[in-house]
């Protein structure tokens, strides 16, 4: 009986404790609080954390990416240009370089996508939003002769928005040349 009594008492007062609560605190006076959905557009970016992003996606990925040995690139806020090289060895071909090329630049976006979410992610049809804002040159070369600018399997730069797929060094006059025959014979 004492035990029924002592456990009532203890709930009368913990009832009358939670009671004595200010009553604002669910349901404020000025009305419902409302949720901020603004934006942050100027976010300051971490370039250290990115480089480690992307580097970290590289690790244990030589099956996906035979022959590249090594990457490194810049940025420079002033100009709005990232540079990136990629260095090859001898087995891999103009197509894989300007593969291996491409998704270097999206995984850049993608990188700083999660440090500045008002950005848009890379797609199969887009660099991302960084690079709607951003111009990007590339270069794919082989390492043991990358003074040689003749050896080199990509050097291009993609202006900014515009998502013209990285080519190989040498496709793009040959694209031009076949665009004009297709159009002189129609």
């Amino acid at each position: 009986m004492k035990k029924e009594i002592l456990a009532a008492a203890a709930a009368c007062i913990v009832l009358f404790t939670a009671g004595c609560t200010e009553s604002n605190i669910l349901k404020p006076e000025n009305g419902r609080p409302q949720p901020d959905f603004t934006i942050v557009t100027d976010v300051k970016l971490d370039w250290n954390q990115i480089s480690e992003d992307v580097a970290s996606y590289y690790e244990g990925m030589e099956e996906e990416y035979p022959g590249l040995l090594t990457f490194n690139y810049a940025h420079k806020d002033e100009e709005k240009l990232v540079t990136a090289q990629l260095f090859v060895d001898d087995t891999v071909d103009g197509e894989d370089a300007a593969a291996y090329a491409t998704d270097l630049i999206r995984y850049i976006n993608d990188a700083i996508c999660i440090q500045n979410n008002s950005l848009a992610f890379s797609t199969n049809d887009t660099y991302g939003g960084f690079f709607d804002d951003y111009s990007f040159q590339v270069q794919v070369m082989p390492d043991a002769t990358q003074d040689d600018e003749s050896t080199w399997l990509v050097n291009m730069t993609v202006e900014a928005g515009s998502n013209a797929p990285i080519v190989p060094v040498g496709a793009e006059s040959g694209s031009e040349a076949a665009e004009s025959e297709t159009e002189t014979e129609g």
